[in-house]
């Protein structure tokens, strides 16, 4: 295999996200069993993005000294993070749509009856469904597919980065204490999609539109396992890809056991 020159060099921004580092913020992450999982940064690049060229910047990101020394992922259950290894050389990896705009995407919820108007989240007879306890109609409608607001969503509006985001917070982790109320989960979800994502303005209709390019990491070749427990719902390495700003955004979580 001829090795492949990197196009893009990268360095390490140390602001970060702030949605995951404030403290109140970090004490949410913590009662939804996330504080000790979950990880953001930010890298810039050197050159250029178009489109096209999505595939050689993530092999590239994963290949670059700078990336491999400062993105680390969790190695064990226990707690221990460290770094990816020495270089990349392949990425599997599935593009992630991401064209919401608005937390208006969720006001469904309160039509169909899952949310009552003060954001209340209506209670249910408790289920279980493969290990994970079902509380309330929200958790119903997010996780059980034959409950009658499962299809409030479609298949492609739940492939989206804001619902993904939004249902890996209302899973949390697995010491996960759930909120009965909407609010701080909508509140999250909106400050993160902020961070994460970057939105222009269209010079000819004027409207806004997203101009980040989402990847959702699957495995990468050459390099230590991204998860402790491999094909977990709740794992998660999100890349999310800035042109304007010459920016990678990293979100990371894993599942760490019941």
């Amino acid at each position: 295999m001829t090795e492949q020159r990197a196009k893009f060099k990268f360095s390490a921004d140390n602001k970060g996200l702030s949605s995951l580092t404030t403290k109140e913020h970090q004490e949410n992450l913590a009662k939804w069993s996330l504080g000790e999982t979950i990880r953001g940064k930010v890298f810039r690049f050197d050159q250029p993005f178009q489109e096209y060229e999505l595939q050689q910047l993530v092999l590239d990101f994963f290949s670059d000294p700078i990336v491999l020394s400062e993105l680390q992922v969790l190695h064990s259950k226990h707690g221990s993070w460290g770094p990816l290894g020495q270089q990349a050389t392949g990425v599997d990896f599935d593009p992630v749509p991401c064209t919401q705009l608005s937390m208006e995407f969720f006001d469904r919820l309160y039509e169909c009856g899952v949310l009552r108007a003060d954001g209340a989240i209506k209670g249910c007879i408790p289920e279980y469904v493969e290990g994970l306890a079902i509380n309330n109609e929200l958790e119903k409608a997010m996780f059980m597919e034959d409950s009658d607001n499962h299809d409030v969503f479609s298949p492609d509006e739940r492939s989206q980065l804001l619902f993904r985001l939004f249902m890996l917070l209302i899973k949390g982790g697995p010491l996960n204490q759930y909120e009965d109320n909407i609010g701080a989960y909508f509140d999250m979800t909106k400050l993160l999609y902020k961070d994460l994502v970057s939105v222009s303005k269209d010079p000819q209709t004027k409207s806004l539109f997203v101009n980040s390019s989402v990847v959702s990491i699957n495995s990468v070749e050459g390099l230590c396992p991204l998860f402790p427990e491999p094909d977990h719902p709740q794992n998660c390495l999100f890349l999310v890809v800035c042109p304007t700003t010459r920016a990678v955004r990293v979100l990371y979580n894993a599942w760490v056991g019941d």
